[in-house]
């Protein structure tokens, strides 16, 4: 069974974060955190969004140059895929703005179900708990024994887990 000091570094949390969510607000430290994601997080979005549309364009351009009307249907579809991932990056900004301006985290109590689901080749890790599923890295979720009674503290709109602690 996990210590509340191991959940701790992994989630990086301190006690005066923990009491502080505790009375249902995120923390300052917490606060600082969710920032620093947002700002990844609209970076690498935007890193994305800048490599699909130089290619959406570039293939447009030879597309007409030599018109091809398959090289322009990829274009078209370069361009949809773009706009797809702008407005998943627009919605991961809103809801983590969200979080910040509200300032109240979630609580989340009760015995905990872990499950791993395999996408593709990849695993993610489910903790859930209170009927709802909180996303954790494997390290966390290797941290939380099945069936183990669990507090968990997370963002309202972005899901994002800050604290733990055993009940």
């Amino acid at each position: 069974m996990s210590s509340a000091p191991d959940l701790m570094q992994l989630l990086d949390f301190t006690p005066d974060d923990l009491q502080v969510n505790r009375a249902g607000k995120l923390s300052p430290r917490q606060a600082a955190r969710l920032v620093r994601i947002r700002r990844r997080s609209t970076l690498i979005s935007a890193g994305i969004m800048l490599l699909i549309g130089l290619a959406a364009t570039l293939v447009m351009f030879l597309a007409q140059r030599d018109n091809s009307t398959i090289g322009l249907l990829v274009g078209i579809t370069l361009t949809i895929i773009n706009a797809i991932v702008m407005a998943r990056a627009v919605q991961n900004w809103l809801r983590l703005a969200d979080d910040l301006n509200g300032g109240t985290v979630e609580t989340l109590s009760g015995g905990v179900q872990r499950t791993v689901r395999v996408i593709g080749r990849a695993l993610i890790y489910v903790l859930k708990i209170d009927q709802r599923e909180v996303v954790v890295p494997k390290a966390v979720f290797n941290a939380v024994p099945e069936g183990a009674r669990y507090r968990l503290f997370r963002a309202q709109r972005s899901g994002t887990l800050l604290a733990a602690e055993p009940v």
